[in-house]
């Protein structure tokens, strides 16, 4: 879905409100089984709009939501390479719970396609 193309590459360049926003108006559309799928991935930006603000409490509680609903996806899910992607949020946020760290964008993690996508 072209809402789920536009939130991972927000995502992707960090713009992690703005990726919320997308993916909130395809999960409000969604129903069935993706629609938990989104909801993990909206957690996931936010957990990350929370550390990048220096709201570590709230980024831990969004990763242990988030993760909880992306774990059900995996290893891939509408074409996103969910397991790569939790791999690297739980060791990230791993490390978070162990040590106070400022935000820095080179330690998010990309969310990767299973599969090359084409566009029109």
């Amino acid at each position: 879905p072209s809402g789920l193309l536009e939130g991972v590459a927000l995502f992707n360049h960090h713009q992690f409100f703005a990726c919320h926003e997308a993916l909130e108006q395809v999960w409000l559309k969604t129903e069935g089984r993706a629609k938990d799928f989104y909801k993990g991935l909206i957690q996931a930006a936010v957990a990350f709009h929370h550390w990048s603000k220096g709201n570590q409490a709230g980024a831990m509680s969004l990763y242990r939501s988030s993760s909880g609903y992306l774990r059900r996806y995996t290893p891939e899910f509408l074409g996103v390479d969910v397991a790569g992607f939790l791999k690297e949020y739980t060791e990230l946020f791993g490390w978070l719970k162990r040590h106070r760290l400022r935000y820095d964008a080179h330690l998010v993690p990309v969310m990767h396609w299973a599969h090359p996508v084409r566009t029109a």
